[in-house]
């Protein structure tokens, strides 16, 4: 089930963390797109280049480590669809889920929304993953669109 970005509750950080993981979930769905460079871009629109990088380098680690623990196919939006990115799809509401929840300090709902995303896989390197890429976001500013 989708449910629309704008109730989903999503701040823009976690907006950029949810555009940027789609590049990267693409770029393994297709790589002949290599969307990845478009993965290594998008967080340095809003964090800058250093800061930007270090970001989506982040963000791939904690693909990586649901990549790993999943079985079966991960569900996500065409990034390059207007409409389509509208939409969280199920698998990106629980990657989501988990991001928000481990930043709210809501381990044991974060582990649950992991468990779920992971099919209930070991979730350990996942979230620590994302605890990464949370720390990382928290501590950065950030910048204006010009």
């Amino acid at each position: 089930m989708s449910v629309r970005i704008e109730k989903a509750g999503l701040e823009p950080r976690d907006q950029v963390v949810l555009q940027t993981a789609r590049y990267f979930f693409e770029s393994f769905a297709n790589p002949e797109h290599q969307s990845w460079l478009l993965g290594l871009t998008c967080p340095t629109l809003t964090y800058g280049e250093i800061d930007g990088v270090r970001v989506a380098s982040l963000v791939l680690g904690a693909v990586q480590a649901m990549r790993q623990a999943r079985q079966s196919c991960f569900r996500f939006n065409n990034p390059h669809c207007a409409n389509c990115a509208r939409l969280l799809s199920e698998h990106e509401g629980l990657f989501m889920r988990s991001f928000i929840a481990l930043r709210e300090g809501r381990r044991p709902v974060a582990f649950s929304y992991a468990m779920l995303l992971c099919e209930t896989n070991p979730v350990d390197t996942f979230l620590a993953a994302q605890t990464r890429l949370i720390n990382a976001t928290d501590a950065l500013e950030m910048q204006p669109m010009s």
